[in-house]
């Protein structure tokens, strides 16, 4: 009498995915081309959208993304930047080390407002140097409300700069520091004759 043949269910890992592999994925999925996700965000971006070559090599795992192309990828495939690092390879140093000439990367918000990050990405908070320069302030920016809380905290590394949280308006001189839940809308300004330059940290990190 022959044996049945037992199935056995296979316990094979799934493969830790790259960050090229995980964008072009999460692309196919929402039924996009290359050529149709730049041009998706061109429409979102205008002048300042990912040149068509730099996503396509950023695709092919041919250059490494600057935070600021990852923040255009994710918004444009309509997801956070959590979502995108989930289930990819580590491969992390567990100590990193930036050099004051070898920042990670640059917002600018206009010629007079700036913000330096100095965080890698893999890690779950975001550290960057905000320099406002005489009269400078950055946009109204507002992180999501979600079961998870968002936080800032601001340090005042030289000058005097002036936090707009709600309706209430909080100014931080050298050494000074607040924090507050970042959920709520707020923006920085610099209402003084010289430069001011802070220290902003966010937890967790989010575009």
């Amino acid at each position: 009498m022959t044996k049945p043949v037992l199935e056995v269910e296979s316990k094979i890992e799934p493969k830790e995915m790259k960050l090229n592999e995980k964008i072009r994925k999460i692309r196919k999925e929402k039924g996009l081309t290359l050529l149709e996700f730049h041009q998706k965000l061109k429409e979102i971006f205008g002048e300042k959208a990912l040149e068509y070559n730099s996503l396509a090599r950023i695709e092919q795992g041919k250059t490494k993304p600057r935070i600021s192309s990852l923040t255009q990828i994710c918004i444009g495939l309509g997801v956070s930047l959590r979502e995108l690092k989930e289930g990819l390879e580590e491969g992390f140093e567990l100590v990193d080390i930036v050099k004051k000439n070898k920042r990670i990367d640059k917002f600018t918000y206009n010629p007079q407002a700036y913000m330096e990050i100095l965080s890698p990405l893999k890690r779950n908070f975001l550290c960057g140097e905000l320099v406002l320069e005489p009269g400078a302030k950055t946009p109204t920016e507002q992180d999501p409300i979600e079961e998870r809380k968002y936080e800032k905290l601001v340090y005042c590394l030289k000058g005097e700069i002036t936090c707009h949280i709600t309706q209430k308006i909080y100014t931080l001189k050298r050494g000074d520091c607040l924090s507050f839940e970042s959920s709520l809308p707020h923006y920085f300004e610099n209402k003084t004759s010289k430069k001011t330059i802070s220290l902003i940290i966010q937890n967790p990190r989010h575009i």
